[in-house]
């Protein structure tokens, strides 16, 4: 059977940006069979913005705000494509980005998750990450925490797509979490069901958007280190162990080293905390010297990041 992929958009209060997100869609050359757009009980005019648009391929579903993890559950249960492909509400593609996945599902059919690269941008660049795989190859991803851990940009919320009958058979994404949800759900559909990657942009997360949730204050560690910790505590084999280290310490650095930046030091306590607890006393000190060094210094220091 022909894969088809339903798009499932999660909507909070994006009004600014989702027109152009959606028309970004439209604008494929490989149309998805539906567009589904999960309005989270937004205050603003996203909702009507959505309506406004008035396309058959749209379809707009409104409930009461109860996180992203709900409202792309829900997106996933009123699909009825054979893959999901996830995007934000203040992202775009590219035109070829359907086309691109299709193609890698054909290449690669039955695994649990597919995805392709992103390029971030602000008012004043377009930022290459590290790529995990030679720029234009498509593979099986061997070793996801390895893979994950070399940019973090293997995957993220824009650019996933995930085949639908194996992310209901994880549970969905896990509600109530803080941050990171999406990253949970990622390592369990590459474990249990493996993941193919095209190191292909196909992507633009927009990190000058309003709303986004790095620039919110928290208070708590993101849940997706909180599994990561679980499973280092749990049984994997010597292998995966080491990778899942890596995974873990390059994410909660790079996650202090944002929160720092904004000022949101108590999730980088958090954070220490969690490291600590963990036996991870080199990140624990690098967490502690990044509690001292000015945000203009970090701010200087996240420009090159993706170069490291």
């Amino acid at each position: 059977m022909q894969p088809s992929i339903s798009v499932v958009i999660p909507l909070y209060n994006k009004a600014p940006h989702i027109h152009h997100t959606l028309n970004s869609v439209l604008a494929q050359r490989q149309l998805p069979i539906e567009i589904i757009v999960v309005d989270d009980g937004s205050i603003d005019d996203s909702a009507e913005v959505v309506a406004r648009m008035e396309n058959p391929l749209i379809k707009l579903h409104k409930q009461a705000n109860q996180g992203v993890s709900s409202a792309r559950n829900q997106g996933v249960m009123l699909a009825s494509g054979s893959h999901i492909a996830f995007l934000d509400a203040d992202d775009i593609w590219t035109p070829h980005h359907i086309e691109t996945l299709l193609t890698l599902i054909q290449r690669f059919p039955d695994l649990g998750v597919y995805s392709s690269m992103h390029v971030i941008q602000n008012a004043h660049a377009t930022i290459r990450p590290r790529f995990a795989f030679p720029e234009g190859s498509s593979n099986q991803v061997d070793d996801f925490f390895a893979r994950f851990a070399a940019g973090l940009s293997l995957i993220n919320s824009s650019t996933a797509c995930i085949r639908r009958d194996a992310l209901i058979a994880i549970g969905g994404f896990p509600e109530g979490i803080n941050r990171g949800e999406d990253i949970i759900v990622w390592i369990k559909l590459a474990r249990q069901y493996a993941m193919a990657h095209t190191a292909t942009v196909t992507a633009i997360y927009n990190r000058d958007a309003v709303n986004r949730s790095v620039k919110l204050r928290e208070t708590e560690a993101p849940g997706s280190l909180i599994y990561l910790a679980e499973l280092l505590n749990g049984n994997l084999d010597s292998t995966e162990h080491a990778s899942a280290l890596l995974l873990f310490s390059r994410m909660a650095f790079y996650t202090c080293a944002g929160m720092c930046e904004q000022g949101n030091y108590g999730a980088v306590l958090a954070i220490r905390r969690l490291a600590k607890q963990s036996g991870l006393w080199r990140l624990y000190a690098k967490i502690t010297v990044l509690l001292t060094i000015p945000s203009f210094v970090l701010t200087f220091a996240r420009r090159f990041r993706h170069k490291l």
